[in-house]
């Protein structure tokens, strides 16, 4: 037997013996068993990813993993600095290797049996946003305060939350669609509603970190705030200890508070009373000229300066800075066998304004194409040593302050076919046009002499 010296063979290896030569074309080596971590097929069903491959109603569902697998990289993962000691169980995040194969049987799996948690997080909604009713909603209300003043009742949850399950599905009867394959839960409904609600979970995690991450760039030392963010909690560190330390300390009424108070923000009464706040300036006019802003300012603009303030680069911190405006346009179109006015930049006559003007009378067209909003593609030459504020995007004026009439809740003005008469809604129709306004913040940056 020929020795191979340019590779190493480990010694558990067991060569396969190879077939004899007249055989070659019609027999192959028999390989041995590979044990994996993938599980075990079902009975009766010994190919179930072949199947559901070569089923014709998954078609749109299959390229899912392909999906997943198209971010992963080609090269393994970097090996961990630190050796793992000998017979300590591996980190879940790198127990099984990284496959194709493990990776879709895995996720098939999660999808037929995520189901449950769905159910879960549509019921909390429901509770949070007062979606049932508000007798849904104060019984909760009722028993988180029950168990404020009573906390040693906390240890007895499990033992509620058992008897509730039991309780609650004595009339349910195991159904045939119980103990179906894998193939027949792909085909289903329910396969697809899991999907979908992964989609959007992976949307909103997504939303939230976008909106956490400059929060957490503070914690980093990648701002200048870190620093005096850092002084005053260790200051409020000491004065907080001895407060907690309080024997008069209402920790009941604290924690009831903490828990009813998000709960009264979500009722839709409570939110509809908190609109008015939007156009009430005057008490924090005081706060916006200390803070170094327009006191004009509406309230959302108002947030939405401070948190655009925290992520500007050092650069534009001391620097001239400006604003400078666009306007969206379009144009209502009734399409035959709807109801409703479809609007749309595309109905604009090509006569009239474009699709994004430099003022609100339709002069300075833009150059950027008929569409939504783009974050790079609705820009313009600026003067010589200004520049567009690289941490922010356009903002859209939803108060509409360019206008004594205001606009709508998504900062329209409608106007009519001569884009003239604004009127901030279009409830009682007649309207064929309308625009709202974009804001954008530009710093000076003087250019170097040549």
């Amino acid at each position: 037997m020929e020795s191979i010296d340019y590779i190493d063979i480990p010694p558990w290896a067991a060569r396969i013996k190879s077939a004899p030569a007249k055989s070659k074309s019609r027999c192959r080596p028999t390989p041995l068993p590979i044990r994996t971590s993938l599980p075990h097929p079902q009975p009766g069903n010994p190919h179930p990813q072949l199947t559901s491959l070569l089923s014709p109603t998954n078609a749109a569902l299959n390229f899912l993993p392909n999906v997943l697998m198209s971010s992963v990289p080609t090269n393994p993962p970097p090996e961990k600095s630190k050796k793992r000691k000998t017979g300590q169980p591996p980190l879940l995040s790198v127990k099984d290797p990284l496959s194709l194969a493990i990776m879709s049987a895995n996720f098939r799996r999660f999808v037929s049996k995520v189901g449950p948690v769905f159910w879960l997080q549509d019921r909390v909604e429901e509770i949070v946003m007062w979606r049932r009713g508000w007798k849904v909603t104060s019984t909760w209300i009722a028993a988180y305060a029950f168990l404020c003043y009573f906390p040693r009742l906390l240890f007895l949850l499990p033992q509620v939350a058992i008897i509730a399950v039991i309780l609650a599905t004595y009339k349910y009867s195991p159904s045939s669609s119980d103990t179906s394959s894998t193939v027949q839960e792909e085909e289903s409904v329910a396969w697809q509603a899991n999907i979908q609600a992964i989609q959007n979970l992976m949307g909103f995690y997504s939303d939230a970190y976008d909106a956490v991450h400059p929060l957490v760039l503070n914690l980093t030392h990648r701002t200048p705030f870190t620093l005096p963010l850092l002084t005053l909690v260790t200051l409020s560190l000491i004065p907080g200890m001895l407060f907690v330390s309080l024997p008069s300390l209402p920790i009941r009424t604290i924690c009831l508070s903490l828990g009813i108070v998000p709960l009264a923000l979500t009722n839709p009464h409570i939110q509809s009373s908190l609109l008015v706040l939007r156009h009430v300036d005057r008490n924090l006019c005081w706060l916006r000229s200390k803070l170094g802003l327009d006191p004009k300012l509406p309230l959302t603009t108002f947030v939405q300066r401070l948190i655009d303030d925290n992520n500007l680069a050092d650069s534009c911190w001391t620097a001239e800075m400006r604003e400078v405006e666009l306007f969206e346009n379009e144009r209502h179109l009734d399409a035959q066998g709807e109801t409703e006015k479809s609007w749309s930049k595309e109905n604009l006559k090509s006569d009239e304004r474009s699709a994004w003007t430099r003022g609100p009378d339709g002069l300075g067209g833009s150059t950027a194409h008929r569409g939504s909003l783009c974050s790079s593609n609705l820009t313009f030459t600026l003067e010589p040593g200004w520049h567009f504020v690289q941490t922010e995007d356009w903002r859209l004026d939803v108060d509409a302050t360019w206008t004594a009439q205001g606009g709508d809740s998504n900062g329209w003005v409608y106007t009519n076919d001569s884009w003239l008469d604004p009127r901030p809604s279009n409830a009682g129709g007649g309207a064929a046009t309308r625009k709202r306004r974009w804001v954008r913040r530009i710093w000076y940056n003087p250019p170097v002499d040549s």
